[in-house]
């Protein structure tokens, strides 16, 4: 598919996407017709010090000043967001296609033969995407090497600023949950093999994915939830003698749910898992059973059986936010009292966020009285818990048989 041509973009300007595919073995679709965009790779010797690297050792005395390209300042002050350092000049000295990074903080100047691994990495990777001057792919290896944690998430909030100043488009790998987080669910694709073939699942949460890559787990029982208002209700209504022995994960959609349960039937293992889906998800059961036996491929017969015995649903026949919302209605004095609303407000503040529309419940009713969104929420489960009990029981109980 291709709807960025020029009979329907003819300025080259404007938002569309393009596919490319091809039959193992064969040749890229439409090859001819892709956008052009510069392409550039940096792999993980991109954190060996200059001091290490043979090329410029080599070079050392070869290295010279070049003009300056007008982009120093911003990536200096990138970098220096990132590492929390205030550098007061930065330059890059060139030989051929190699390029040694030499700064000034304060009374002192040093190169790249004396820095860090991950300030020389910062510098080569926010120098190379002003360089390249916008439309161009940089394709990143294990983007997280030689940063720590907060390191991390700056390094994402940064980036994420110059790629849309730029229009430069990131393809990375990565094994930090750090910067899992900090992408989109959109960005995310988790790769992994499966009984010899590659699978790849877009959109998957980071905890569920790092708990397929192994994190330390003493929990007895997995629960696949949807969002996180699933598991903010669940966790609200559990006592903590069940919730310590639970691990609720959030895989991000039914689909997703579905095809997860897949992969777990595919693969054979035994791990107690059970999926939630939400409320509103009973009336399309057949259609998340049948999505779940086509991704398991060859399911044995007693497929439908097994996904059976491994689903349940929020209470409700709505999407949670809404049901949450919707009952905390017949308990206006239960609100007044979580949220420190004035008695006459309740009702007014409950149907505003009931008119926001799907899953913006929260977001409106945060709005009108002053708090966080998560906080809203986990104080109008934490009533569902308290006035509710009839609804929740079955769910609760469903739980707490898996773990017995």
């Amino acid at each position: 598919m291709d709807n960025f041509s020029k009979t329907v973009f003819p300025d080259g300007k404007g938002l569309g996407f393009q596919t490319r595919k091809k039959s193992q073995g064969g040749k890229w679709n439409n090859y001819d017709s892709r956008m052009p965009k510069n392409v550039v790779f940096l792999g993980i010797e991109r954190i060996v010090p200059h001091s290490e690297r043979s090329q410029s050792r080599s070079y050392s005395k070869s290295f010279k000043n070049v003009a300056l390209k007008g982009w120093e300042d911003k990536v200096k002050d990138a970098v220096g967001y990132v590492l929390g350092k205030k550098y007061d000049s930065y330059l890059h000295l060139e030989h051929a296609r190699y390029s040694l990074p030499v700064v000034t903080v304060g009374e002192l100047t040093y190169s790249g033969f004396n820095m860090g691994a991950g300030e020389n990495a910062l510098f080569e990777i926010f120098s190379t995407i002003y360089s390249c001057n916008g439309n161009t792919i940089l394709v990143l290896d294990e983007i997280e090497l030689g940063l720590h944690a907060k390191a991390q998430r700056l390094f994402m909030t940064k980036l994420k600023e110059l790629c849309k100043e730029t229009g430069t488009q990131v393809i990375c790998t990565t094994h930090s949950k750090e910067i899992f987080q900090c992408l989109p669910d959109e960005a995310r694709y988790f790769i992994e093999s499966v009984g010899g073939k590659t699978k790849v699942t877009p959109g998957i949460s980071p905890d569920f994915a790092f708990s397929k890559l192994g994190a330390k787990d003493t929990t007895e029982l997995d629960l696949f939830v949807e969002d996180e208002v699933a598991r903010v209700l669940i966790q609200a209504f559990l006592p903590s003698a069940l919730r310590s022995r639970v691990k609720i994960i959030v895989i991000g959609s039914a689909t997703a749910i579905a095809k997860q349960l897949a992969a777990l039937h595919i693969r054979g293992e035994d791990r107690p898992t059970l999926a939630i889906f939400d409320g509103d998800q009973r009336a399309l059961k057949k259609d998340n059973l049948n999505h779940a036996r086509k991704m398991a491929e060859n399911p044995s017969k007693d497929f439908d059986q097994w996904f059976s015995d491994r689903t349940a649903y929020l209470p409700g026949d709505t999407w949670p936010e809404a049901w949450i919302v919707q009952k905390c209605v017949e308990v206006p004095k239960l609100v007044e009292v979580a949220l420190g609303l004035e008695e006459d407000r309740v009702s007014e503040v409950l149907e505003y966020g009931l008119q926001a529309g799907k899953h913006n419940e929260f977001f409106e009713i945060s709005a009108h009285i002053g708090l966080e969104k998560n906080h809203t929420l986990q104080h109008l489960c934490h009533i569902i818990k308290l006035a509710f009990q009839e609804e929740i029981t079955p769910l609760k109980e469903r739980i707490e048989s898996f773990l017995n």
